[in-house]
C-alpha cells in the first residue's frame, strides 16, 4: 500500500466530501484500497449479542463516539448522557424491546435528538444526513469508501433489525464498529445475505 503525505490525504478528504453523492465520478488514481477512521483507542460500548432492539440506541451512541473520538473523545457521562435522551425519546413512542428490532424512521428521530443533545453540551455542530436507502443501495460502495476517507460516520442496518457503524473498508471487507462486537463484513457475501443498507450519515 502506498504511503500518503499529510497533503495527498487531505486533498483526497475534499474530494471525497465534494463527491460523495456523485458515484459516477471517478475517483482520484491514488486513491486508498483500505482506509479507516482513527479510534484514538476508543471501542464500541457493548450491548450483547441477543438484543437486536437495543442494537439501534448504541449504534447512535457508538456512532457518535466514533466521529469525535479523533479530536475530542466522549467522556462517560456524555455516554450516558445520551443513553437517557435515547431512552427518553423512545418513552410514549415505541418500548425499546431487547428482542425486537426499531424502525428506521425512528432510529433516524431518535439520532437527530441525540445529536442535538450532544452538539448543545459539547459546544460543537452534528449534523445527520438521512440516506434514501434506495437510491444508496445502488451506490453502496462509493458511498461507503468516500464516507470513510471523508471522515463521515455511517450508520447501517444489517438485516433482521441489527444496526451497526462503519468504521473502514479493505478490497474485501468493511470495518464495523459494532455494539454485539462485530469486526468485519464481507462486501460480496454469500447468494442470498442481505447487503447493508446505509441509514444515516453523522458529520461535523
Amino acid at each position: 500500500m502506498v504511503r500518503l503525505d499529510w497533503r495527498q490525504r487531505y486533498a483526497l478528504e475534499l474530494w471525497a466530501v465534494e463527491n460523495l453523492h456523485q458515484p459516477s465520478a471517478e475517483p482520484p488514481e491514488n486513491w486508498p484500497a483500505a482506509s479507516r477512521l482513527r479510534t484514538n483507542g476508543v471501542v464500541p460500548i457493548f450491548c450483547g449479542e441477543y438484543a437486536p432492539g437495543l442494537t439501534g440506541l448504541y449504534a447512535i451512541v457508538n456512532g457518535l463516539r466514533l466521529l469525535v473520538a479523533d479530536a475530542s473523545p466522549l467522556k462517560p457521562s456524555d455516554e450516558q448522557m445520551l443513553l437517557e435522551v435515547g431512552c427518553t425519546f423512545m418513552s410514549g413512542r415505541e418500548a425499546l424491546v431487547p428482542t425486537r428490532g426499531l424502525r428506521a424512521d425512528l432510529l433516524i428521530r431518535m439520532a437527530e435528538a441525540m445529536a442535538f443533545s450532544l452538539s448543545r453540551r459539547r459546544g460543537i455542530w452534528i449534523r445527520c444526513e438521512r440516506l434514501e436507502t434506495e437510491v444508496m443501495r445502488r451506490a453502496m460502495m462509493p458511498l461507503f469508501e468516500r464516507s470513510v476517507v471523508a471522515k463521515r460516520v455511517v450508520l447501517i442496518l444489517l438485516g433482521r433489525g441489527h444496526y451497526s457503524v462503519l468504521r473502514g473498508y479493505t478490497r474485501d471487507s468493511w470495518l464495523l464498529f459494532d455494539a454485539t462486537g462485530r469486526e468485519w463484513l464481507l462486501r460480496r457475501g454469500k447468494r442470498g445475505n442481505s447487503r447493508p443498507l446505509p441509514i444515516l450519515m453523522l458529520s461535523r
